[in-house]
């Protein structure tokens, strides 16, 4: 007797997340292929990476979950063009509850830097720093 040995690879090795969102939100295969009109065997196939999977199957998959279509790519190919240290950042980020991410959207916000006339009597620059300086307590 001899029977075929299946092989799945872990989590983190496949191709891109429909499986994780579609899982999370409690989806059948067949579910999710009724949605975005297509076959049960091509959703697996999405899945498993056994096709391509392009931007309108990204796109289709995407509006259902209510995600871009980038959400759906692994994390190493969504961001490929960020250094190490700005992904360990987005990791961070991901992982904080709400009230840590309020904060570090604050930290993050744009500010704006008044660059003094290089032409402005000194004194005038230094009134300037002040009235911010009493607005800012």
């Amino acid at each position: 007797m001899s029977g075929n040995v299946l092989h799945f690879p872990a989590m983190d090795l496949w191709p891109n997340r429909i499986r994780e969102f579609r899982q999370a939100r409690g989806i059948s295969q067949q579910q999710l292929a009724d949605l975005i009109h297509v076959s049960k065997m091509t959703i697996s196939s999405l899945e498993r990476g056994n096709i391509e999977f392009s931007l309108d199957y990204a796109r289709r998959i995407a509006q259902v979950f209510g995600v871009t279509a980038v959400d759906l790519l692994n994390d190493e190919d969504q961001n490929a063009f960020l250094r190490a240290e700005e992904m360990e950042l987005v990791r961070r980020y991901r992982a904080a509850d709400p009230l840590q991410r309020e904060m570090i959207d604050r930290v993050a916000e744009p500010r704006i830097i008044d660059i003094p006339d290089p032409d402005a009597p000194t004194a005038a620059l230094l009134d300037r720093a002040t009235v911010r300086s009493q607005r800012a307590a």
